[in-house]
């Protein structure tokens, strides 16, 4: 008899000693993964930024991509219409030596040089200085005309020369800059796949965080000798004066990542305010600090296994194990962790299953 009843508080006593046992190594696989999500969080961060800037960068490509080609077109119909009048200066050209010699080929045929016959069939000195300026300005006519001619064929060609080399440069200037804007892309892309996978990384350790917490929970609960039963009713709203939901619960496309997946609770939005987040109801404070992807955050402890989150805060005004009371004062809103802008977002969770926050503040 004496050996059973030994034999059973040496059972009580392992089982005792093993549920502490669990419990200590749950709490410090607890804090691994926290860290592990937090420095992941960093990363993810830092990946996020380096994607939005190669994002910015591949947008100015894409703007000068468009300034180069408009110059290309631009240039283009500009040597469209150099071609045109340098064809009709051309043949302006080819018009006025056409006209020079058939003039001459005419006076060669009837035998004389033409502009002597004019000058020895002058019938007095008057005359003849009057045929032989008019024979100059002629000649000087003749001339002037097609010097003036090829100065204008000259122009047209050299300025045709110069927009041809300029529409070279501008095509050198695209191809370089069309290599630069993939090589950007195919960085961003690497990067934004990186993120992609920290982001399953985070969500991942997350879960594998809140198993933990339910575990550590559901430890304490059977290793507690009272029954802690909720009592506490409707919830009290966590942000007070700010009613707006910018996100309710359910599956969403995620706001930084894009990816598909379940939102765990309510986004109440203070349109860039950072007012103070009070205690849904009394409790323990079972969580208070840096919770990777939820930021700065608390977990409340309500009994019978209802459990709130506070995440995003800006700061923290309880610590671990600290009891609260409904209405108090724990938080500010924020924007610290996976965030774009300042918001609470508020979880309820039972047992450790998340539930719609909605259910028990209304």
């Amino acid at each position: 008899m004496r050996k059973n009843r030994l034999m059973i508080v040496i059972a009580v006593m392992l089982a005792l000693f093993l549920s502490v046992e669990t419990a200590t190594v749950s709490a410090a696989s607890l804090s691994d993964l926290n860290s592990r999500i937090k420095e992941n969080q960093k990363k993810l961060e830092e990946g996020k930024a380096q994607e939005s800037s190669l994002a910015t960068q591949v947008s100015a490509l894409e703007k000068q991509l468009g300034q180069l080609e408009s110059a290309i077109s631009e240039g283009e119909a500009r040597l469209v219409v150099l071609e045109q009048e340098l064809a009709e200066a051309q043949k302006k050209v080819e018009t006025q030596n056409e006209n020079l010699n058939a003039r001459l080929r005419n006076m060669y045929k009837s035998g004389s040089i033409g502009f002597v016959d004019v000058l020895l069939d002058s019938g007095s000195f008057s005359e003849f200085l009057t045929n032989l300026d008019l024979v100059e300005r002629i000649y000087s006519s003749d001339q002037t005309v097609l010097s003036d001619l090829e100065d204008a064929h000259q122009e047209v060609e050299q300025k045709k020369q110069e927009v041809e080399t300029l529409q070279a440069e501008l095509k050198t200037s695209k191809e370089e800059t069309e290599k630069s804007k993939a090589t950007v892309e195919a960085k961003k892309a690497e990067i934004a796949q990186s993120n992609e996978e920290l982001d399953k990384m985070i969500d991942a350790d997350k879960a594998e965080a809140d198993a933990l917490v339910a575990e550590l929970q559901k430890s304490k609960t059977v290793s507690s000798s009272s029954d802690s039963t909720y009592s506490g009713g409707v919830l009290a709203w966590p942000v007070p004066g700010y009613g707006r939901i910018t996100s309710p619960f359910g599956y969403r496309n995620h706001p930084i990542s894009g990816s598909y997946k379940m939102h765990t609770g309510i986004d109440i939005g203070t349109s860039g305010a950072t007012p103070p987040i009070v205690a849904a109801n009394g409790g323990t404070v079972i969580y208070s600090g840096w919770k990777g992807g939820y930021g700065k955050a608390i977990m409340i402890d309500h009994g019978g296994g209802i459990v709130t989150l506070y995440a995003h805060c800006s700061s923290l005004h309880v610590s671990k194990g600290a009891s609260v009371s409904r209405g108090q004062t724990i938080a500010n809103v924020g924007s610290t962790g996976n965030s774009t802008g300042p918001h609470l977002h508020f979880e309820v969770r039972q047992d450790g299953a998340y539930k719609n926050p909605l259910n028990y503040l209304r």
